[in-house]
């Protein structure tokens, strides 16, 4: 009885042993998802467990919310690329538009600036590239400009380098400028056309160096002691206006320049002053001995001196008028040819100090000094000049060491175009615009007459 006991214990004893082995419990499916997730019970207490468990869990990390304004790409905050802005209008533009607008244009892009409702851009810009500014629906007028600088600030700063820039229809102020001028540049090409500049300051209303300049259709009026356009490098200028109170334009070429109908006017401001009597309208000096500078139709108006040309090749003035002027051209170190002019001066009408002078076919009025004049070592060459002398002053002209013959008559024997007071009706800064010019007009062609025997009209040839 007892060993049935003992064997009894012992099958008992391996039935339980083969239910706890591993393979008894693959054959169990209940038993198999029980073994599983016994040991991950206490996951949902302690999350540190899932090591053990595979169960791949990865705690999510802390993302930061993107700055405003900006958007999450891959993973990395960026701003927003919105598209360029190429029309501004200056009656609800923020300050700052057309900078923000020229730094997202395209290189050579094209900006367009509109007044609505007759408002101005308030702003001193920065072009670092290729552009070109126009404008739409607008038209320049005294005290409606489309761009005004800041106060002490200039218009337009041009960087160095920048391939080309071209200024279309624009009206531009800078009424309170300080040191600074208006249009700066260097190493540049710039192109003016239809644009007018107000200028008031202590620099220049246009200061470009070393570049290429092209001027058309464009007025600038300045109240500064300095010249109101200050240029060095190829000048090409056409139809430009520029009224000032001490000096007009100070030039120095650098290549074969042309000027064509340039017309250069005193302002009232400062009358009778020092500053006055040091004026000078025309100045170009500076130049190398390898270009030629022709200048066509120039007109200077109330300035001391003034035509200034110093140094250079050979320079050519056609047809220009200077009225009332102490000396009307000044030659220094250089070659000058003057032809068909009507100069006004009340002391010397030609003066040469330096180099060769050639003079034909002007007309020298008011002059109490000489019509043309030499100093020692420059040297005159004139054939067919007419000199209108003040009352007594045939007899008291002069020519230094010019011994050419001059034909000289009474001053009253003057055309009536050149008897005007000095400095009378002159406008001042406040008050300049320049008056619009009128098309000349269209030439009519006459009909060729009939030839002999061509049959006339309701007629028959004979």
């Amino acid at each position: 009885m007892s060993r049935l006991s003992r064997l009894l214990a012992l099958v008992a004893a391996l039935v339980l042993a083969a239910m706890a082995a591993p393979g008894v419990a693959l054959a169990s499916p209940d038993a198999k998802v029980d073994q599983q997730i016994r040991p991950c019970f206490g996951l949902l207490i302690e999350p540190a467990l899932a090591r053990n468990c595979k169960t791949g869990y990865r705690p999510k990390p802390k993302v930061r919310p993107c700055p405003r304004g900006t958007y999450r790409v891959h993973g990395r905050c960026e701003v927003p690329v919105r598209p360029p802005i190429r029309e501004i209008d200056c009656s609800y533009a923020y300050p700052g538009q057309i900078s923000d607008a020229l730094a997202r244009l395209y290189d050579g892009d094209v900006l367009t600036l509109t007044s609505s409702r007759g408002g101005a851009c308030v702003e001193s810009l920065t072009i670092n590239q290729s552009v070109t500014i126009v404008t739409r629906g607008f038209k320049p007028a005294l005290n409606r400009p489309i761009l005004v600088a800041p106060a002490g600030q200039p218009c337009i700063r041009i960087a160095p380098g920048v391939p080309y820039v071209v200024l279309d229809g624009l009206a531009i102020e800078a009424l309170r400028a300080g040191q600074a001028s208006c249009i700066v540049g260097r190493a540049t090409e710039l192109a003016l056309k239809d644009v007018s500049v107000r200028y008031d300051g202590e620099g220049s209303a246009l200061e470009i160096g070393d570049s290429r300049l092209e001027l058309s259709g464009t007025t600038f009026i300045g109240r500064t002691r300095q010249a109101v356009v200050r240029a060095t490098g190829q000048i090409m200028a056409s139809d430009v206006e520029i009224a000032a109170t001490a000096i007009g334009t100070a030039f120095e070429t650098s290549g074969d320049s042309r000027l064509k109908d340039i017309r250069i006017i005193r302002l009232g401001d400062w009358t009778g002053s020092g500053r006055t009597r040091n004026s000078a309208g025309f100045v170009l000096s500076g130049m190398n001995r390898q270009q030629l500078v022709q200048i066509d139709g120039l007109y200077v108006d109330g300035f001391s001196r003034g035509i200034y040309i110093s140094g250079g090749n050979e320079t050519t003035l056609l047809r220009p008028v200077v009225r009332d002027s102490d000396w009307a051209v000044t030659l220094e170190d250089s070659d000058l040819r003057v032809l068909d002019g009507q100069l006004e001066a009340v002391d010397v009408g030609l003066y040469a100090d330096s180099g060769t002078l050639y003079a034909a076919d002007n007309k020298i009025v008011g002059v109490m000094r000489a019509g043309l004049y030499a100093e020692k070592g420059a040297q005159i060459r004139a054939r067919d000049n007419r000199v209108f002398a003040r009352p007594g002053g045939c007899e008291a002209l002069v020519t230094g060491h010019f011994d050419g013959a001059l034909t000289c008559q009474p001053w009253f024997e003057a055309p009536e175009l050149f008897r005007t007071p000095r400095d009378r009706a002159r406008l001042e800064f406040d008050a300049y615009w320049p008056v619009p010019r009128e098309a000349p007009p269209t030439p009519t062609i006459p009909a060729p007459a009939p030839l002999s025997g061509a049959p006339q009209a309701g007629g028959k040839a004979q």
